[in-house]
Order: C-alpha cells, then structure tokens, then sequence
C-alpha cells in the first residue's frame, strides 16, 4: 500500500509503503533517504493536513506510521504526524515547535531506553519544548485502536502523561509493591529513571511519589537520587540499616508517610472546621487504624470534648494532640490528597488480583476499572477537574471498598 509524502508547504516530494498482512519483509519502505528533495529525518508525513490542526489545539502527536496517523483523524484527532521509518530528530521537533511546542508520542516512549530520554531532555531544554506521552493500552497500535474504540484513542491523547511521569508509572505499576524487598527494588528502579531528568525541582517532585507509593522514608529517597545510597532490602538481622540506605518507614524513625500526614490534616480540619468537611469524607479515605478511629470518634459526637471522653485511651490522646494545631491547608486539597492515596492503594489492589485473572472476560473487566480509577487520578493534578475527580473517587471507594486496603 502506497502513502504519498508530502512536506509542510504541501508538495510532494515522495512515497511510503506498508506491506499488507501475509507477506515477507520490512513494515515499512520509503522513498530513498538520498533523493535530491526527501530527507526522512527532515519530513513528517501528514504534517501538511495537520498543522492548522496543531495550531487549533496546541499541541502535535507524534506516532509511527502512516495508517496510525489514519486512524487519529478518522478518530476525530485530526493533529497527527508520523516518521518516515526513522527515529525521531532534533529536525523533526524543530519543524514541529514551528507549530505547538506541546507534543504528545503516540507510540511506547520507553522502548528506546534511556538514550531516547536523554535526547527528550535535551530538546525540551534547548528548543523550549514540552513533551507527553499518550494513555495507549499496551500493545495496541494506535490505527488499530481506531478500529475497535475512536474514543478510547481519542482519550489516550486526553490523558497524555509528562514523559517522566509515565517512565515513573510504568516502572511501579509493573513492580512487585506487596513486599518490603520489591518495594525496595520498585523504588530504585524508579529512582535510576528519575536521576535521569536535568532539573532538581522535577526530579525531587517524582521522588516524593516513588517514596509514598512504595511506603519509603522520602529522606532516603532522595539520597539515593543523588547517589549515596542504593536501595536496601529488608534483613533478617538484628543490625541496624547503614546510614543513606532506603528502608521501609516502619523501620525510619525520622518522618512519618505523606499518607498519615495527609490524614492527620484531613483530621484537624475536622476538628477546626467540621462543617467544611464533614460531608466529604469516608471511613475507606483513612489507611491508618488509629486514624480511622479517630475520624469515626469526631462523626460519631456531637463535638471534641465528647468525642475524646468516649474514644480509647490511644485514640483520645491522637485527638488531643491534633486538637492542638490549627490545620493547615484547605478542606479541598484535604480531599484531594486523600483520594489519591487511598485510590493509589485500592489500584496496587486491582493490579495484583488482574494479574492471576485467565478468563477473558474479567481481565477486561479489572482493566475498565483500572483505566477509569487512572483517568480520575490524572484529573486531579488538572486544576478544573480535580475537584470533580475528588468526588467521584471518593463516592466509588465508599461504594466498592470496604478497608484500608479496599478489601
């Protein structure tokens, strides 16, 4: 099958082809790079119907072939460009921050390793760019994906993650998080993908959810980002960890998780600002048992003396001291932070069970879940949706999960 090519002004200058199914050879064949008019690393097919396209939207997608860039547009993303068999170039993004400096791949941007995210670096930092990464499933192209969901593909695009965010994803949603040794081994992984990234205020940002999400000292984190320390499996030894190492909390005594903080200031605005926030939360929102209590104790009484005068001893003495300290964030944030731990803690859940799924039809039942529960925590880092998104995590955690760990 034959694509004419033609450059951003409209001209042709060449010819793809794409080998139909059933037949020997390479995917992808084009007109050769030494043509007087076609340099592959210089030419995006489909460029010249896109780019007003680009402009309208703000932003270009980037995918791999000419039937994918088919399917965007019968998909209703008509904004789509792909490489003429050829990795993408420094030319290629300089053609496109003509247009959008935004731009989304539409295809696996880990493959590449960690060469391609040094270039991905580098260009958005030399030629002020800013680069995402598309929600795809897993080994779907996204031409074929036009076939059977336009609108899981056109949400892919909604749902574009920043390039180091979905490395990050990609490393602890595939790690082992139900042991202290895999945590460990999740974390450093994840750590080596961060140091990766030139800037100091990004890398510390993902640090700070490599550390909650596999329930690590935040401190420890960050000394193995700046390379003091590898990650430490647990032991079975009485010896105390070196210092830098990365434990689990349980066994670092300097800083609680930013999940107990989070519940410790969804509390005291309980206590300071009841009406605020009272109608917002849920049992299911609170991972910690003593907390949990506490939170039962405050809605249960009619106020904080009685609340204290009817708890257990530990509890009445949490509720003591939280009573002490005015809050200091707003019931909002409160439910946002919230949500998205508990919700992080209820998909480690899913993805566990998922992975001892066979039948067919439950693997695609946990993986509409998933996505869903996904989508909703991608919206609450976007200002206009977060609160909505709050909401709606919160309303299905109370409906579906009965625990801590949602079980």
């Amino acid at each position: 099958m034959l694509f004419p090519i033609f450059d951003d002004r409209g001209d042709p200058i060449g010819f793809g082809g794409r080998i139909l199914p059933g037949h020997d050879g390479p995917k992808y064949k084009n007109t050769s790079d030494d043509a007087a008019i076609y340099s592959k690393s210089k030419i995006l097919y489909g460029l010249n119907w896109a780019k007003e396209h680009i402009v309208q939207a703000g932003e270009a997608i980037v995918c791999e072939g000419y039937t994918d860039v088919i399917g965007f547009a019968t998909a209703g993303v008509p904004r789509a460009v792909a490489t003429c068999g050829t990795a993408l170039t420094e030319d290629h993004i300089r053609l496109l921050k003509r247009f959008s400096p935004r731009i989304v791949l539409a295809f696996d941007a880990d493959a590449a390793g960690q060469n391609a995210a040094a270039r991905v670096y580098e260009w958005e930092q030399k030629l002020d760019v800013e680069f995402s990464v598309a929600d795809l499933p897993n080994g779907v192209d996204p031409g074929e994906l036009a076939l059977t969901d336009p609108a899981r593909l056109a949400a892919a695009i909604t749902n574009a993650k920043p390039f180091l965010g979905f490395r990050v994803e990609r490393v602890l949603s595939s790690g082992n998080l139900r042991t202290p040794e895999g945590r460990a081994r999740t974390a450093q992984t994840a750590v080596d993908v961060v140091r990766e990234h030139p800037s100091d205020l990004v890398r510390d940002q993902y640090l700070m959810t490599i550390a909650d999400r596999c329930h690590l000292d935040p401190d420890h984190v960050r000394a193995a980002a700046r390379g003091a320390a590898r990650v430490a499996p647990g032991r079975v030894t009485n010896q105390p960890e070196p210092r830098g190492a990365m434990m689990p909390v349980d066994h670092a005594p300097r800083r609680r998780p930013m999940r107990e903080n989070a519940e410790d200031e969804a509390l005291r605005l309980l206590v300071h600002r009841r009406t605020e926030i009272i109608d917002r939360l849920e049992p299911v929102l609170f991972d910690s048992d003593a907390r949990r209590d506490a939170y039962e104790a405050l809605v249960s009484a009619t106020d904080l003396h009685r609340a204290i005068a009817e708890a257990s001893p530990d509890t009445a003495a949490l509720l003591t001291r939280l009573a002490v300290d005015e809050p200091d964030g707003d019931p909002d944030q409160a439910i946002v932070d919230l949500s998205r731990y508990a919700t992080s803690r209820v998909l480690d859940q899913l993805r566990r069970e998922a992975a001892s799924v066979r039948e067919p039809e439950d693997l695609r039942a946990y993986s509409d879940v998933i996505d869903w529960l996904r989508h909703r925590l991608a919206e609450l880092d976007d200002a206009e949706k977060r609160m909505s998104a709050a909401a709606l995590l919160v309303a299905w955690l109370a409906e579906n999960a009965e625990g801590p760990a949602g079980e």
